[in-house]
């Protein structure tokens, strides 16, 4: 990281201190409202609160009678009928709540739900809002910001930092469940009567012909080197323990944007083996030109706006712009006292996990 970058991130959190402290930059506590206890984040930041006995938490769920909001109740989570499209929904899950964790859907449009779900918070007299993003999602001028998925983070980022609710906001990079994630909705979508059938979480063992059928996880080099195929993924794990402690222990945290990496970058490749160790089926990595990969994603269902975003994260992969060391944050090691997980780590905590990261997992 440069001079400049520093002296950015410098002030960016004086002024993130400087409004805090006009608004309320003192400890929260209360009822607190997770908005999706059935995502990849939300779903481990439930469970560790609760294991820890944190007494009253909420969690949003589009289908209150869902598995894993079954799972939660029964572990003493209060279950609310949430979802970011229905607008309707927000009062009675926001009713007496001091605290909200917020991840956003990957859904058409989502953005454009962020504004009236922060304005039901200012309403609800919410006085603590933490949201996970993008990496350095505000930072205009990286190559980040041409992919929508990232500019739209940045104006909700922008729009919370503006509000009167005091703020965390936890800028991540690629998520290690996502290569198990996007093939999990690409079979589901597609080719689930062929060779994968949905799981849950008390019976998620692939069977006997499950193991036979490989999975193939693909990229798309754009033409480069397959070298270059680098990214620099974050444990679910480590977002998640970030995210009980800033929410368990609001005051210092109040005002600041964290950036969350991985310990380093790896290949598209290392990432294939590392998931072949730990798999119940065999696992291939193929490289695909950008077309095939376009076609692929479309063909397994994906619409024309997700697939936008994926090839443009895909030819920022390509350049090899995250092996750069200073693409790197230490904000984990401040936080947790720890290094972030490796791809193993992660693999190896299934407990931790969904239906959507645990079907290959053995």
């Amino acid at each position: 990281m440069d001079n400049i970058e520093r002296s950015i991130e410098k002030v960016s959190e004086f002024v993130g201190d400087r409004l805090c402290t006009r608004q309320s930059k003192t400890l929260v506590t209360g009822k607190l409202f997770i908005t999706g206890g059935k995502g990849i984040i939300g779903y481990r930041v439930a469970l560790r609160l609760l294991n820890s006995g944190y007494p009253s938490v909420r969690v949003g769920f589009r289908q209150p009678d869902d598995e894993c909001a079954q799972e939660l109740s029964k572990k003493g989570a209060e279950v609310a009928d949430f979802c970011w499209t229905r607008e309707s929904t927000y009062a009675s899950a926001l009713q007496g709540v001091k605290i909200v964790f917020c991840v956003t859907p990957y859904i058409e449009g989502w953005a454009k739900y962020f504004p009236a779900f922060l304005e039901a918070c200012e309403k609800a007299g919410v006085q603590y809002f933490v949201k996970v993003s993008f990496y350095h999602s505000r930072r205009t001028t990286e190559p980040y910001h041409r992919v929508q998925l990232v500019s739209l983070h940045a104006k909700c980022d922008e729009l919370l930092s503006r509000s009167a609710i005091p703020w965390t906001i936890l800028s991540a990079s690629h998520f290690m469940s996502n290569p198990l994630v996007m093939h999990h909705l690409l079979i589901a979508n597609a080719f689930y009567h062929v060779c994968f059938k949905p799981t849950t979480h008390s019976q998620d063992k692939a069977t006997a012909s499950d193991q036979e059928n490989p999975v193939v996880l693909y990229g798309s080099a754009d033409g480069k080197n397959i070298n270059y195929l680098i990214f620099c993924f974050i444990s679910p794990n480590d977002i998640a323990e970030v995210a009980a402690r800033v929410l368990l222990y609001s005051k210092p945290h109040m005002g600041k944007e964290y950036t969350l990496t991985g310990i380093r970058a790896i290949s598209d490749d290392d990432v294939t083996s590392a998931i072949s160790r730990h798999a119940c089926r065999p696992v291939f990595y193929e490289d695909l030109p950008i077309q095939m990969f376009v076609d692929r994603e479309k063909g397994g269902g994906e619409p024309h706006w997700k697939v936008r975003d994926l090839v443009g994260l895909e030819k920022i992969k390509a350049t090899g712009l995250e092996e750069d060391l200073g693409f790197v944050s230490h904000d984990i090691e401040k936080i947790c006292k720890r290094e972030p997980e490796t791809f193993d780590d992660y693999l190896e905590a299934k407990q931790n996990m969904t239906p959507m990261e645990s079907w290959l997992v053995k």
